[in-house]
């Protein structure tokens, strides 16, 4: 097994509320690579993130261990291949086409199917969270295989593990959790296809009706308010149809489903090769070396060609109702106030904000 003692740290990079990732170089080939260390010995949740990717290893999309294990002070320690950047990084950076947003979709829907599938629930999905492998230049390489990478589970659960104790719990991000996840309701799939959908609002608006709040106090009454303008955006734009291209369809169906049904992976991905379509119908889609399509089994064409059944499938979702009735005044267009950038992580209703978290400037010696 390859020493620790090879790779050598270059510089800090981030924190999260108990880990701290560091830049840092193998000595043989001079790759880089990202370490993350726990702060403290086995309080974070470092651990049940190398278990969660030694599960999803050989996974596409998701990074795949170099070394994990324990330093000398008995912290675990993780190390993977360096990305580029993140969304959220990107977002900021340049204004992304409506075409680009729905491919990143549809690249985040793949990578879903596949953990999911392993019966892992990510549950933390935001911008901070999907990375660019490496630096693009043109809006053609959104369509390259292992561009889009989903990092971070360390709030992840095996399903079938804790499927009944995934309630009465608030786990993620505030902005980009579900609505379950607020109101304490069993969390499943469709949870993380719900912070899917954010994130495709704030990548096209660059916020979120509910972010641009300031006078948040993180007390448990805001995750009640922030669940209930969630509620309310979702229900307004459902039975209105006041979205971009369809993105009201894969809405309602994610209110149709149950949290512990595996979602139909076919038809979501056929929905969003359609809306890729729509977007940019004048732009040819790239193909593969192999000569496949560029989304495998879905042949945009055939589905454009079949707009009328595709149409009426869609139809087919109708919201459901919701017994709350939540004042209009809630969407208001006032200035951005990102709260992802002050809210550390947790898995409880006790929320950490960044001011709990304390900052370790000191290089790390492995």
């Amino acid at each position: 097994m390859t020493s620790i003692q090879q790779y050598k740290v270059l510089s800090h990079i981030g924190c999260g509320s108990e880990h701290l990732v560091y830049k840092a170089q193998f000595s043989q080939n001079s790759e880089l690579y990202a370490v993350k260390i726990e702060k403290s010995p086995r309080v974070g949740q470092l651990e049940n993130e190398i278990k969660m990717l030694q599960k999803l290893s050989g996974v596409e999309g998701v990074p795949q261990i170099k070394q994990c294990g324990l330093t000398n002070d008995n912290k675990f320690f993780l190390i993977v291949p360096l990305l580029h950047s993140s969304l959220l990084d990107l977002a900021k950076s340049r204004t992304l086409s409506l075409h680009v947003i729905m491919t990143i979709g549809l690249r985040v829907i793949e990578i879903l199917e596949k953990v999911h599938k392993n019966n892992i629930l990510h549950l933390d999905i935001k911008p901070e969270n999907i990375m660019l492998s490496h630096l693009i230049s043109n809006d053609q390489q959104f369509f390259q295989p292992g561009l889009i990478q989903l990092i971070d589970f360390g709030l992840s659960q095996q399903f079938l593990e804790n499927s009944e104790t995934l309630k009465d719990v608030f786990i993620g991000s505030i902005n980009f959790a579900s609505r379950s996840s607020h109101y304490g309701k069993p969390l499943g799939y469709k949870d993380d296809l719900e912070s899917v959908l954010y994130l495709l609002f704030y990548l096209k608006d660059s916020k979120l009706p509910w972010s641009e709040k300031q006078f948040w106090g993180f007390k448990e009454v805001d995750l009640d308010q922030i669940g209930n303008k969630k509620t309310s955006f979702i229900k307004t734009i459902v039975s209105q149809r006041q979205s971009n291209i369809t993105f009201y369809h894969f809405m309602s169906y994610i209110d149709k489903l149950e949290h512990d049904v595996m979602p139909d992976y076919n038809y979501i991905k056929q929905l969003f090769a359609f809306m890729i379509q729509r977007a940019n119908p004048s732009q040819p889609q790239p193909k593969q070396e192999n000569g496949i399509g560029l989304f495998a089994s879905i042949q945009i064409s055939s589905l454009v060609s079949n707009f009328e059944t595709i149409q009426t499938q869609l139809e087919d979702f109708q919201l459901q109702q919701t017994t709350d009735e939540i004042n209009d005044d809630n969407f208001l267009d006032t200035n951005i106030f990102l709260i992802s950038d002050v809210i550390g992580k947790y898995n409880t209703n006790s929320i950490k904000s960044i001011k709990d978290i304390k900052y370790q400037e000191d290089i790390y010696t492995i």
